[in-house]
């Protein structure tokens, strides 16, 4: 099961500006998820509103896509019909705990949101439904162990005044720091035990309603957080990041992280 009560309420109120605010997964990283063998229809679990869906179409491939918040996926819906993706997507409301109504696939992909689901259960669960030579792909924002952008220090100062030093889970829950290690070592303790990690440089450069609208798409500072006194916390917010870099150009290098994982078995 979810570690969490309500997991279609993590991500409530983001729904209509995560693609806009998100930046996109590095190119590279996609393509070598859509060059992966064996071919065949991709799983991509936790898809929210599409973007790593989106783009496996973008380049043939079939992808059916899960996530458990019905938002999300009207969200991706939308997106889907302004695209002219050359693959086909199958939309689906589902938990990725649960995927019993899920025919075998080639692979799956899970774009930043391996850490708030059950690692192991799931991982047993897409050992059942990976074909024979298949793989999971786990697609990062941050490699492990790298900084994130300083603007979100800066952030992290008003969070802490205006919802405290512990960290939110969306609007009804506390976050929960998976347990059981880092990713690669769960992965090596499971039957996709035989991984490839990549790392690449991501040059970022984004102006401040990018950088507030970044913000506001996380689960730990989402607006339905905050209630009545969001727009204190945007004014207090905007205050912080127009002096921390007058110039309104919000520029870092960040390092995304792909890691591909097979069936040591399958070799």
């Amino acid at each position: 099961m979810s570690r969490y009560p309500n997991p279609a309420a993590l991500f409530a109120g983001t729904e209509q500006q995560y693609l806009r605010f998100r930046p996109a997964h590095p190119g590279l990283l996609v393509d070598l998820i859509a060059d992966q063998d064996p071919a065949g229809t991709l799983l991509d679990l936790g898809c929210g509103p599409g973007s790593i869906a989106l783009a496996l179409a973008d380049r043939g491939r079939d992808v059916i896509a899960v996530d458990v918040n019905p938002r999300m996926i009207d969200a991706a819906r939308d997106a889907a019909a302004r695209s002219m993706a050359r693959g086909k997507i199958r939309w689906q409301v589902g938990d990725a705990h649960h995927l019993t109504d899920i025919d075998p696939v080639a692979g799956v992909t899970i774009g930043d949101a391996f850490h708030w689901f059950d690692r192991a259960q799931v991982l047993a669960e897409l050992n059942r439904i990976v074909v024979a030579g298949g793989f999971i792909a786990l697609v990062m924002s941050f490699a492990a162990g790298t900084q994130k952008p300083w603007w979100y220090t800066v952030a992290d100062q008003v969070l802490r005044r205006h919802l405290g030093t512990a960290r939110h889970a969306g609007p009804e829950a506390m976050y929960e720091p998976p347990q059981g290690g880092d990713h690669e070592s769960v992965l090596r303790a499971s039957a996709f035990n035989r991984l490839t990690v990549i790392r690449t440089d991501q040059p970022l450069q984004l102006d401040l309603t990018a950088v507030l609208g970044n913000q506001y798409t996380q689960a730990y500072s989402s607006p339905p957080l905050f209630g009545e006194r969001f727009d204190d916390f945007d004014r207090e917010l905007r205050a912080a990041f127009c002096a921390a870099e007058p110039s309104g150009v919000f520029a870092a290098t960040v390092q995304p992280a792909l890691i591909i994982a097979r069936r040591g078995k399958d070799t």
